[in-house]
């Protein structure tokens, strides 16, 4: 059975699954009962993409107000290392994320994504990251598709490998990775 994750848990979490799996939900689920969380929502608003517009206000409607926003950060490692005591923190999507990122050269992605990955380990916070599985969906037709898509799938790779907790959802269904599977040596 998924409970919310206690007070006193530090660590990542990794949540990931296809488009309207249920992973936003599941992972507001999980940080629900934190004391002080920090929304880090990483997608740019698209003003002229009401379908776009329409999913960000159902993730706002559903977010507590007590909970903090921070929206697209320029430097999300910098954002998380200016939190202080005991923080609570969820960053949806990494989709958002590498969207950023993209047209950065391999050695400025390499750099960022390192940088990334310390942040998330080395702050002592609950920190739970939301990313879609788009690994499992149609082979892009572009170069810049491809580069999001390979990007984007070995960053979500990296994050679950030192995730002390890693979630799939599918279909409005959480499947507890940790109990059903194995990282691959």
């Amino acid at each position: 059975m998924i409970t919310p994750i206690g007070n006193n848990f530090k660590g990542l979490v990794s949540i990931t699954g296809p488009t309207r799996s249920g992973k936003s939900q599941l992972a507001e689920f999980l940080i629900k009962n934190q004391k002080s969380v920090t929304y880090i929502a990483t997608s740019k608003p698209r003003p002229n993409d009401l379908d776009w517009q329409q999913r960000i206000d159902l993730h706002r409607k559903r977010r507590p107000d007590r909970w903090k926003l921070i929206e697209h950060p320029k430097d999300i490692c910098k954002a998380i290392e200016s939190m202080r005591g005991n923080q609570s923190i969820l960053i949806d999507s990494i989709g958002g994320l590498v969207e950023q990122h993209l047209r950065e050269n391999e050695a400025e992605w390499e750099l960022f994504q390192d940088k990334f990955l310390n942040c998330l380990i080395e702050n002592n916070f609950c920190v739970v990251v939301v990313s879609e599985e788009v690994g499992w969906g149609i082979v892009p037709a572009t170069p810049l598709g491809h580069l999001f898509r390979e990007r984007h799938s070995n960053l979500t790779s990296l994050i679950s490998r030192r995730s002390n907790k890693r979630l799939l959802a599918v279909n409005g269904i959480a499947l507890d990775l940790n109990q059903i599977g194995e990282l691959i040596p």
